[in-house]
């Protein structure tokens, strides 16, 4: 999985030589392989030449002055890891004595690249910063004035008069909560905050932005030691970052309220309690035989696990390469030229197509990433035969038609009959049918976009013309029972997809589970007994019927269906734990202190909170 990063505030995120070689990539093309002098030389035909480049201490800030011989045209943008700003100069050479130097004073470096196998080719000035700084850049005549505003370091700046200032940070512990106030010498309501998964060696961590803020007073690292391990302090442009790492890869229950004079984030501490796998309620496949909908698939929250996001991409339609991209105000066309390398993928942009884009997106598929940019720059594409054609969703493309052929060639008979057999049966289609099938395309885009209720009304308007469509009829209920929450409807339609197709085993469960939320529990057991009544039941049919059976305190039943389900797909975290906690209340407390400790040598990834859990179980056992 390729890792792309640069702004805007990912500090913390370390790069791989690989995950570098690509941020070139995405700044436009791989380093050339001539030197800029040389390729100077070979290129002097009325090319624009970069002359000179000066430096001038403005007290507060650091004007830098690149001069041309004529006009030029540049993009400029700020990379991180390490902190960066990137000029790139269109169809510019360096002069033969172009001979830059910065100030040693200034904590700036300069590296200069010519890229050449990019249109146009570009002369890159790459200023290299100790931390991110402010800056902005214009054009006085042929000369680019870059402007970088200067940062005081840790320990000598001042607090300017009247600026908000964060003085201190109070930790409070007990065994059900960590409370961390950030007080500070005003209202604190410029901030936001945001949560990182766990990465390689790095917890899981979760961090608040506080902007136009100092805190040179603070320390830069405290050692908490509850769920959270620790709180780090860094300065991050004209504000700060404060971040707070998990003592484990999962993140801790957090929530994040102001308070007169500060911000109080409350960590909830872990409990022993009963760790009940609910999969009625939690997360549970259903074959819904028409793809894309999973009837107990719960919206993510922010601590959502690795798995969680993979199948909840999946389950979206995105499968891709997973990407971390991190842009600030780059060219469009260089984003689209990053998802060509990455894709594989021919792209041809339409020449309307201009701006810049600031987007941070961490770990997602890159069909995911671009179609989040498309929403955004109000951009459409267009896909056949391996190419993607991006053009303003106003506009429309006529894609090239199927070139005569002057090769001749004898048709292969059963092919042709086969197609001609399909298009007489597209043909024989009832009018009804065929309106049903337009209705279908349209909710499927109406789904796709989130918008559940126009996607379940333009489903029932096609189910009205087409009512022995059992697979329509499973989709409604789905729907309505995962997204909509509307458990009487999800039977009702999963009761109708029966009626057409009585071995439709995933309806069997989508009523049972509704007639189960509704607390219909004897009409919830007969659908229940439906959905197992194949030879091989669904993992999630068992699974869901266990719990439920263990919820009616029916053990020996739950026992009976666990089994089953290990037979058929072998043991998993949640058929062992489920089989453990059945026996725990039983009473057979020394076959379930066996299962406790055997999930724990089974290697599977187990929540630390449920770790927690099945070790006290385990302790309290052997005190019996």
């Amino acid at each position: 999985m390729f890792h792309f990063s640069s702004p805007t505030s990912w500090t913390t995120r370390r790069l791989s030589t690989a995950q570098l070689a690509f941020l070139c990539v995405v700044s436009m093309g791989l380093l050339a392989l001539m030197t800029g002098a040389a390729f100077a030389a070979e290129n002097d035909n009325g090319a624009n030449k970069v002359g000179s480049l000066t430096a001038t201490d403005q007290g507060t800030s650091l004007e830098i002055r690149v001069s041309s011989s004529t006009t030029p045209t540049y993009t400029i943008y700020e990379l991180f890891n390490p902190s960066r700003i990137v000029l790139d100069i269109a169809e510019t050479v360096p002069a033969p004595d172009f001979a830059p130097q910065l100030p040693p004073d200034t904590g700036i470096k300069l590296s200069t690249k010519q890229l050449t196998d990019v249109s146009p080719s570009l002369f890159r000035l790459e200023f290299t910063l100790s931390q991110s700084m402010p800056f902005e850049a214009s054009l006085d005549g042929n000369d680019i004035i870059l402007t970088v505003d200067k940062v005081k370091s840790a320990g000598t700046a001042q607090t300017p008069a009247g600026m908000l200032e964060v003085t201190d940070i109070q930790v409070k512990t007990s065994p059900d909560q960590t409370r961390v106030k950030l007080l500070a010498n005003g209202e604190l309501t410029d901030y936001t905050y945001d949560v990182l998964d766990s990465k390689a060696n790095t917890p899981a961590r979760m961090y608040i932005d506080l902007n136009n803020i100092t805190g040179d007073t603070l320390l830069q690292e405290q050692m908490v030691g509850t769920s959270l391990a620790r709180i780090r302090v860094a300065k991050r442009g004209s504000g700060l970052r404060i971040v707070f790492d998990s003592s484990t890869k999962d993140l801790f229950p957090f929530s994040v309220q102001s308070v007169p004079n500060g911000i109080e984030v409350v960590i909830d501490e872990p409990q022993q309690v009963d760790q009940i796998s609910t999969l009625i309620k939690e997360k549970t496949t259903i074959e819904s035989q028409l793809p894309e909908v999973d009837p107990l698939e719960s919206r993510l929250s922010p601590q959502a696990t690795e798995k969680q996001l993979q199948d909840a991409f999946n389950f979206s339609g995105y499968n891709k390469e997973r990407i971390t991209v991190d842009f600030y105000k780059i060219d469009l066309h260089n984003v689209f030229r990053l998802f060509r390398e990455v894709s594989g993928i021919n792209i041809v942009v339409d020449e309307s197509v201009s701006g810049s884009l600031t987007l941070a997106l961490d770990d997602v598929p890159w069909d995911f990433a671009l179609d989040i940019i498309l929403n955004l720059k109000n951009l459409a594409k267009e896909e056949r035969f391996n190419t993607l054609v991006i053009l303003p969703k106003d506009k429309s493309f006529n894609w090239a038609k199927q070139a005569e052929n002057n090769i001749s060639f004898e048709a292969d008979i059963e092919v042709a009959e086969q197609e001609a057999l399909i298009i007489k049966q597209q043909q024989n289609l009832p009018k009804e049918v065929i309106e049903a099938k337009q209705l279908i395309a349209q909710a499927k885009k109406a789904e796709n976009k989130e918008n559940f209720e126009l996607a379940i009304s333009l489903y029932e308007q096609a189910f009205v013309k087409w009512t022995d469509n059992d697979k329509l009829a499973n989709r409604i209920a789905s729907i309505y029972l995962v997204r909509l929450r509307q458990n009487a409807k999800a039977v009702f339609y999963a009761k109708k997809a029966l009626a057409v197709d009585p071995e439709n085993t995933a309806a069997a469960l989508n009523a049972a589970i509704g007639l189960a939320n509704m607390q219909e529990l004897q009409q919830a057991v007969d659908f229940f007994d439906q959905s197992i009544s194949v030879e091989k039941p669904s993992a999630e049919a068992l699974l869901s019927y266990a719990v439920f059976s263990e919820g009616k305190k029916e053990y020996e039943s739950a026992l009976k269906l666990l089994s089953r389900y290990d037979k058929i797909y072998g043991q998993s975290l949640n058929s062992m734990v489920a089989v453990a906690r059945v026996n725990d209340k039983l009473g057979n407390h020394a076959v379930a202190t066996e299962k406790y400790q055997a999930i724990l040598l089974a290697g599977f990834r187990i929540p630390p909170d449920l770790a927690k859990y099945i070790k006290g179980r385990i302790a309290l056992k052997q005190t019996m």
